[in-house]
């Protein structure tokens, strides 16, 4: 079956897109994330950009004020279920001038277009304080995970990812929009199994540095090696 990738509008995202993609719930690689903007970001207050249901909103809130920015009415309201305490707003220009610390972006670059991908980067950089930063994640076809799945990758199993650009091709357009890149790797292969080997011993083969990497709070997996890209930015 071909990867025929189309536009989500914001009405998408809702009960029923979470329910397919199994990701309403929180979830370890949430705490992962957290783990890694406590270590590698300087200072809240912390914006989740793309919050989804708000577990992740959360999670930020034990670092410091955070808020969410969503643009499904639906998922904002279960962020705000999720995160009590925590400002959701479904707006972009409610967001304010040089508000944030630092934020995160964990997969919401890959469902928009070039042209809104480029405006979601100028509102980075207008609503983070100056040197703010940015912990971004996002598909990478050019990863291992791609090559060992093939057809069956996990980066195709939205059709809303319009936007699979290679950790080189994001590289290059976060430097093009005024970004300078402080830490770039990989989430490691953790989507097992990879082969016809039973599950336990494809992931004894395949997942253990992922697992590692995840243990240690860390990003240490050099980029192309995993199933997605990630990024720890700066405004320069």
């Amino acid at each position: 079956m071909s990867f025929e990738p189309r536009q989500g509008e914001a009405e998408h995202y809702d009960e029923a897109y979470y329910d397919a993609n199994g990701q309403a719930g929180d979830r370890p690689a949430l705490r992962y994330y957290t783990r890694l903007v406590g270590r590698y970001t300087d200072a809240g207050p912390y914006l989740d950009f793309g919050c989804g249901t708000g577990h992740l909103v959360r999670r930020l809130s034990a670092l410091g004020p955070a808020s969410g920015f969503e643009l499904s009415d639906w998922s904002a309201e279960a962020a705000r279920r999720n995160a009590p305490g925590c400002t959701i707003t479904t707006r972009v220009e409610d967001l304010p001038d040089d508000g944030f610390g630092a934020l995160t972006a964990i997969h919401v670059l890959e469902h928009l277009d070039d042209e809104t991908a480029s405006s979601v980067l100028r509102t980075w950089r207008r609503i983070l304080r100056p040197g703010g930063q940015a912990f971004v994640v996002m598909p990478d076809p050019a990863g291992r995970g791609r090559a060992l799945a093939g057809a069956d990758w996990m980066g195709f199993a939205d059709p809303t990812h319009i936007n699979l650009k290679t950790h080189a091709e994001w590289r290059a357009v976060l430097l093009d929009h005024g970004f300078t890149v402080e830490r770039e790797g990989t989430d490691g292969l953790w989507n097992v199994p990879y082969s016809r080997l039973p599950k336990l011993v494809d992931a004894a083969r395949y997942a253990v540095p992922a697992l590692a990497q995840f243990l240690s709070g860390r990003m240490v997996l050099r980029p192309g090696a995993g199933e997605s890209s990630m990024f720890v930015l700066r405004c320069s």
